[in-house]
């Protein structure tokens, strides 16, 4: 089967575009639109068809293409990888509590749900049934997903959803086996997302009740062996997992008030972070107020290096007392080491010292 080009995805786009610009539309109308012939519009319907998107053909003078009820939905082509990576995505958001708050990201997430074809809503209505909320702390900033294998956790969604038996593969770290992998039959019960990590909460046929990280799975294969699905120890999945990994990293937060105006910060800092809300300054002028958290303080101190105007840290005793720390490096590293007297070095750079 041969992949679409970018001009046939990009055609397909302008296609749905049109049907649900206007209800019916001729075949030639379309074709002239479109800059094909009658032969690849034909083509380019049962694509669409093909992904789901239920359009109707209607022979003789009066016919024509249409959207069928219910079809005309935004044009998100997404394959069934991209899917479940953006439904992945909104859940862990929903858990964390990011981009606004864990009902908006449910609420996106459902409507994402509504305008992905059947073969692709099945897989992604699948994880968000199976995903256990809780008070799970944001996922650091500037900290990256742990990637995953997106077949796997489809089938780990599936799986949850309809309490049928997994073989897993799970990829080891420890000791003399790292980097091999370890097969497993186990019961899946609900998968936990946590910061940059999913786990997949489970009964193991041979060790009893696990917490397995999604990202060391390597393969998962569903056996058509339906369980009787078993109440997860505590009776909380989420709560299964802090035990079992200990409390997530203490988080730490910190407003910024920059000494610019909110439009002059988006504009220089708006593809590196967000959270900014206008704000004034002790005298009166225009400032920006810039919500930043992290696990670690020294993420934070490094995030304010993008700041160009003078800037105050509001509410963390903690990240000011580390950048009054730093201080000290950061001017001596600003200038010419030649320049510096040794005997003039704070205690903890002068190496003579150490």
């Amino acid at each position: 089967m041969s992949v679409p080009d970018q001009t046939t995805t990009e055609r397909a786009l302008r296609l749905l575009e049109l049907l649900q610009a206007r209800r019916s539309w001729s075949g030639g109308e379309l074709a002239g639109r479109l800059g094909v012939d009658g032969r690849t519009l034909r083509r380019d319907v049962e694509r669409l068809r093909g992904l789901g998107y239920h359009i109707e053909a209607r022979r003789g003078p009066d016919g024509g293409y249409r959207l069928s009820p219910g079809g005309d939905l935004p044009p998100l082509l997404f394959t069934p990888d991209e899917a479940l990576a953006v439904a992945a995505a909104l859940a862990s958001s929903a858990a964390s509590g990011a981009a606004g708050g864990g009902e908006v990201a449910l609420t996106a997430l459902a409507k994402v749900e509504q305008v992905m074809p059947p073969a692709v809503h099945r897989r992604v209505r699948a994880l968000r049934s199976s995903v256990a909320f809780g008070g799970t702390p944001n996922a650091a900033a500037g900290a990256y997903p742990a990637p995953m294998n997106a077949d796997v956790l489809a089938v780990l969604a599936l799986a949850c959803r309809d309490a049928e038996r997994v073989r897993l593969h799970v990829m080891s770290t420890a000791g003399a086996d790292s980097g091999r992998e370890a097969p497993c039959h186990v019961e899946p019960a609900a998968l936990v997302p946590r910061q940059t990590r999913w786990f997949l909460v489970c009964r193991d046929l041979d060790r009893g009740w696990r917490v397995l990280r999604v990202d060391r799975i390597t393969r998962a294969s569903a056996t058509g062996v339906r369980f009787e699905p078993r109440e997860v120890p505590g009776g909380d999945p989420v709560a299964f997992v802090t035990s079992q990994l200990g409390a997530p990293p203490r988080e730490h937060t910190a407003t910024i008030l920059i000494h610019a105006p909110i439009e002059q910060v988006q504009a220089y800092m708006g593809g590196f972070a967000t959270d900014f809300s206008p704000a004034t300054t002790a005298t009166g002028q225009a400032a920006t107020h810039w919500r930043i958290a992290d696990a670690r303080l020294e993420i934070l101190a490094g995030g304010l290096l993008w700041i160009r105007w003078p800037f105050e840290v509001v509410d963390s005793p903690e990240l000011a007392a580390l950048l009054r720390d730093r201080a000290a490096a950061f001017t001596f590293a600003a200038d010419p080491p030649g320049r510096h007297d040794q005997e003039a070095l704070p205690e903890h750079l002068d190496k003579r010292r150490h």
